[in-house]
Formats: structure tokens, sequence, C-alpha cells
């Protein structure tokens, strides 16, 4: 599969999903990756890679669901 399918791919569910289906979900990924960052505050952990592994992956998720409520109005083009 080539990148350009996926970016295809990836265009066609975006296309599929409501303004709203894309604000909720974006939020709750938002939560989703606070919550992640919040446990390696308040959890110790003694694996580096757990707590690096964990903070990647909440950064991604906030990231991903702050440009889906950015992009939860429908445009004539891409963002």
């Amino acid at each position: 599969m080539q990148l350009s399918d996926v970016g295809h791919r990836v265009r066609e569910i975006d296309d599929s999903l409501t303004e709203q289906q894309k604000f909720r979900g974006g939020s709750l990924l938002i939560v989703g990756g606070a919550a992640l960052v919040t446990l390696l505050v308040f959890v110790p952990m003694t694996s580096i890679a757990l707590q690096a592994v964990l903070a990647v992956m909440g950064v991604a998720l906030m990231v991903v669901g702050t440009l889906s409520v950015g992009t939860s109005r429908r445009r004539k083009r891409p963002v």
C-alpha cells in the first residue's frame, strides 16, 4: 500500500463522518490523551520505556483529537 492510497482512504473515512461525530470523537481523543499524560504524573512507574510510550501516545491522541475537532466543519477544500 502506497502513501497516496492511505491518504485517499483517510479522506474517504473523514468525508463519511458527520460534523457531530468528528467533534465528539475528537473531544474524546483529547480527553483520552490528557488522561494518559496525567498517568505519568500520578502513577509511579519505574520503566522509562513505558513512560515514553505513554507520553508519545498521549500527545498523539491529543493532536489527532485537535485536528478532528478543528476539521469538524464541512469545507470545500481540505485544511
